[in-house]
């Protein structure tokens, strides 16, 4: 920022704007634990930076536990090292296979076959029944009444053993699906386990105290001072025109002052002049505020402008001229110098008389 008196201010750098708002409204925590965040920026090579070096502060927070939160945390901490190893032993180690699926046709054939074993005794005890009741009522083996009727025995049986077979089938497909899901539970059981360690469930308390804080407004603080310096250096720059244009007003009276520069309309009478002086109010009067020079508060005094255009005629009703005061003033006491001139003869004729 611009501090010369002289010079307009500098506006605020942004990128110096931002990386003090930044600094200062980001917040360093600190727990008990030792656990905690710690702000900066990453350098050219890629390295972090904490910044605040050179003894210049920075902001932080850092929680302080009570005696009986350090007691639970110190028994926590272990008890969850001890867990997140149990939990890695039991569900990463000896994490169930992938759910697996045997051949379809080897579980219809063990149901299959176990279904028929079952069944094998009945079938055969009703061909032993059906021969002996053929052969019972004289129909000899071979012959067509025996055939005919030992043959509809078989294709019964047949039709058995073909319902079994394809309910076999069915069922295996079931029995597919219940051990799949038997085996996808487990694991999946153990991946959930793994997801809830290593996604942070299962992690003793820590008491980190909030990163937030008080938001400052570096940006418009910047601004509200570059503007405060900004008017400040226009004030003082209008100060020093108006102080100068009142030199030159003054110069150029001076340096104007000849007679072939002037149209010449009498003399003043310093009669008339000694009488308005004296006439004139004079006070004691401060200039209003934005009513006068910069930074002029003090106390002055001398006579009205609308008073001396009044008496004078000169000038006007909101501003002396300087050439103008000047004048009456050179006036007055030129009229009282003849006044004292003549007091003082006047006095030296009575002492000779």
């Amino acid at each position: 920022m611009g501090k010369g008196g002289s010079s307009a201010p500098d506006p605020p750098d942004p990128e110096k704007t931002a990386a003090a708002a930044s600094y200062w409204n980001t917040y360093d925590t600190y727990g008990p634990d030792g656990a905690g965040v710690r702000h900066g920026y990453t350098d050219a090579s890629g390295q972090f930076v904490q910044p605040g070096g050179g003894g210049r502060p920075r902001q932080a927070k850092q929680y302080f536990e009570s005696p009986t939160e350090r007691a639970i945390r110190e028994k926590l901490n272990p008890a969850s090292v001890d867990f997140t190893e149990r939990m890695i032993g039991d569900n990463v180690e000896n994490l169930p296979d992938p759910g697996r699926v045997a051949g379809r046709g080897n579980v219809a054939q063990d149901i299959f076959d176990r279904n028929y074993s079952m069944m094998q005794p009945a079938i055969e005890q009703n061909n032993d029944r059906l021969i002996s009741n053929l052969q019972a009522r004289g129909l000899p083996v071979g012959g067509e009444a025996f055939n005919e009727a030992y043959g509809a025995q078989q294709r019964e049986t047949q039709d058995t053993i073909s319902r079994l077979a394809q309910d076999a089938n069915v069922g295996a497909g079931q029995e597919q699906s219940r051990q799949l899901a038997m085996d996808q539970s487990v694991r999946q059981n153990a991946m959930s386990e793994i997801s809830a360690l290593m996604g942070g469930v299962y992690q003793a308390p820590s008491k980190l105290p909030n990163a937030g804080g008080p938001n400052i407004d570096y940006a418009g603080m910047a601004n509200q001072q570059f503007r405060a310096q900004q008017a400040n250096a226009q004030r003082e720059q209008q100060q020093r025109q108006n102080t100068a244009n009142t030199i030159g007003h003054i110069g150029a009276a001076l340096l104007k002052s000849a007679g072939d520069s002037k149209a010449m309309t009498g003399e003043v009478d310093p009669h008339w002049a000694g009488n308005v002086v004296q006439a004139m109010p004079i006070y004691e009067w401060s200039y209003l505020l934005g009513e006068g020079p910069e930074g002029d508060t003090a106390t002055h005094i001398g006579p009205l402008a609308e008073d001396f255009h009044g008496l004078t005629g000169l000038s006007g009703p909101r501003a002396i001229s300087v050439i103008d005061y000047l004048g009456l003033l050179l006036a007055a006491l030129q009229g009282t110098v003849n006044r004292v001139e003549v007091l003082e003869n006047a006095l030296s004729n009575e002492r000779v008389h």
